[in-house]
C-alpha cells in the first residue's frame, strides 16, 4: 500500500514541476533581466522537480529496480502527457492515446506485483 504514496508523490511532483517549467521557460532569456514572477515560477518548477528526485531516491531504497523504474517512468509519461493535453493545449492522435492506455495497463500489472 505504501507504494501508492511513494509513486503518487513522485508522479505529482515530477509532472507538476515539468509542466511549470515547460510553461514558463519560453519566457526566460539570459540576455534580459528576469521578472520576479517568472523567477518565482521557474524556482517553483525546479523545486518540485528536485523534490521528485528525492522521492525517487526513497523509491529506489524501498522497491526492486525492475519494478520501480517501469512504474515510475510509465506514470510520469502518462501524467505528463495528460497534463500537456489538459493544461498546455497539446493534442494527441488515436495511436498516441492507445500508447498511453497500453502504458497504464503495464503500470497496473507491475503495481499488482509490487
Amino acid at each position: 500500500m505504501s507504494y501508492f504514496l511513494f509513486f503518487g508523490a513522485y508522479t505529482v511532483l515530477s509532472v507538476s514541476g515539468l509542466a511549470i517549467l515547460k510553461h514558463f521557460l519560453p519566457q526566460f532569456s539570459f540576455s534580459t533581466r528576469v521578472p520576479v514572477r517568472l523567477a518565482a515560477f521557474l524556482a517553483l518548477g525546479a523545486t518540485l522537480y528536485a523534490a521528485s528526485f528525492v522521492t525517487w531516491l526513497l523509491i529506489l531504497r524501498t522497491f526492486p529496480l525492475a519494478t520501480a523504474y517501469p512504474i515510475a517512468v510509465g506514470l510520469t509519461i502518462c501524467g505528463t502527457t495528460i497534463l500537456a493535453v489538459l493544461i498546455l493545449g497539446e493534442t494527441l492522435g488515436p495511436v498516441q492515446i492507445l500508447g498511453i492506455v497500453s502504458i497504464m495497463a503495464g503500470v497496473i500489472l507491475l503495481a499488482r506485483k509490487a
